[in-house]
């Protein structure tokens, strides 16, 4: 059996949509949630368990090492956090330094901010807010 022209077409148009939807599976995958967010109704306040994006990636026996951070907010502070995040989302540049985290928005990144606690980081877009005011 021999292909001819248009088979071949056929099967390089399937072959593009196939790429193209792991392409799509891919960049949604690296642009996930990188934080969960805990309400401790027992002592009011947040814990927020993030991946830390700050730091490099390194493998050991060929196992990916997640090093993960933690930030414990009272009910103001995470409430001041949501604010800052929205706030910074409206700038081209932005940093504020709070006594439990920093925010920071950096020019060459426009849909993101940085939270920054213990030299580790998030990242936090304008569809996590409303995750982050779900748990209030």
């Amino acid at each position: 059996m021999t292909l001819n022209d248009n088979d071949m077409d056929k099967i390089g148009k399937i072959l593009l949509v196939i790429f193209c939807f792991l392409m799509l599976m891919f960049s949604i995958e690296s642009n996930a949630q990188t934080f969960t967010v805990t309400k401790c109704d027992m002592h009011d306040h947040y814990v927020i368990d993030f991946i830390d994006e700050y730091n490099d990636s390194y493998y050991v026996n060929g196992d990916k090492v997640i090093i993960k951070g933690k930030l414990d907010l009272t009910q103001k502070e995470y409430k001041q956090l949501i604010k800052d995040i929205k706030k910074a989302l409206k700038y081209k540049e932005y940093e504020v330094d709070r006594p439990s985290y920093a925010v920071i928005k950096y020019s060459f990144i426009r849909d993101s901010v940085w939270v920054y606690y213990n030299k580790k980081a998030f990242s936090a877009v304008k569809l996590d807010l409303e995750y982050l005011n779900s748990k209030l």
